[in-house]
């Protein structure tokens, strides 16, 4: 799973910006021997996470949960942060750092590059940039990546498949999850939600387990065979659905969408679908699913806008 910080905002909404902060405090504490987060009491003075002793130098490193992009708020907050850090009576600041969960375009790395030297040059000191790429890199690199972005159903599927190849189980029954399993608050389910499509919620949640257990099957084998074949698979049922897409106007509701892409998937699936290793029409639909976690498909016109607006409007409900 390609992983993404805004899957953070997603997930837990306004308490995203926390996640990332423990996101960054836990990979500097794999990553630098003696790194410390600093609680805010009263204030952290210029301080989310530093590396070193106070009674020397230390580098400090500032987490800001900018999804969006580097404003004029964003940047001034940048520009305050750093003068609370660099005027410090507490510490003497060798180094600091800005985290943050994104990517800079062409126009944020001209005006970070710029900020960056005259500061450097004014202040005698070091100023680095961790951006989203480098902190999933030193996420993954840690392994804590589970952990910070809640994969619980990931984890749940590694023991599952686990449990079936020790008892030589048979994959190609269809399977149903756990009574334990929650995807409540899974992505899929919220895109279902988002677009009306509440009905057979469980029967959506049944085809999305048995696509994951596909996915463990076949890429724990490691045969690459099998894996280009599933990957091939994968980009077909994702161009299947395109296509309906594409052809797709209605804003409010996914359910005419849905029915089509599950009509062609049974259509083709002894044809354009069919595949060397076995994969049931169940599993196939699952992976429009597994595609939907991802944010990478959805079932009205404008998805990924009425996902956030369908967020927003169930957290001010559950207030």
């Amino acid at each position: 799973m390609e992983l993404d910080f805004s899957y953070l905002l997603l997930k837990h909404g306004d308490g995203a910006r926390y996640i990332f902060e423990t996101a960054c405090d836990k990979a500097f504490r794999k990553e630098f021997e003696h790194a410390f987060n600093v609680e805010c009491n009263p204030g952290d003075d210029g301080i989310d996470i530093f590396v070193g002793d106070f009674s020397v130098t230390i580098d400090v490193y500032q987490c800001k949960y900018f999804i969006e992009r580097l404003g004029d708020s964003q940047r001034k907050q940048i520009g305050e942060s750093f003068d609370t850090a660099i005027n410090s009576n507490n510490y003497v600041l060798k180094r600091w750092f800005l985290c943050v969960p994104i990517g800079l375009t062409i126009e944020e790395h001209k005006w970070w590059s710029k900020w960056k030297n005259k500061n450097e040059k004014k202040h005698n000191i070091e100023i680095g940039l961790y951006d989203s790429r480098i902190l999933l890199d030193l996420i993954q690199k840690h392994k804590i990546d589970e952990d910070v972005f809640d994969l619980e159903q990931l984890k749940l599927m590694r023991q599952i498949h686990e449990f079936l190849v020790n008892k030589n189980e048979s994959l190609k029954e269809v399977l149903s999850p756990p009574i334990d399993a929650d995807y409540s608050e899974s992505v899929f389910i919220a895109k279902l939600q988002s677009a009306n499509v509440v009905d057979h919620i469980k029967l959506f949640e049944k085809q999305f387990f048995n696509a994951e257990i596909l996915d463990k099957q076949i890429y724990s084998k490691g045969v690459q065979k099998e894996i280009v074949e599933l990957e091939s698979l994968k980009a077909n049922i994702h161009d299947l659905w395109l296509t309906q897409f594409s052809k797709y106007n209605n804003t409010n509701d996914g359910n005419s969408l849905i029915g089509e892409v599950f009509e062609r998937i049974e259509d083709q699936n002894d044809t354009n679908l069919k595949t060397e290793i076995p994969v049931s029409v169940i599993e196939k639909k699952g992976i429009l699913h597994q595609y939907a976690e991802e944010c990478e498909l959805g079932w009205v016109k404008n998805y990924k806008a009425r996902l956030v607006e369908y967020l927003k409007q169930r957290e001010n409900d559950g207030k």
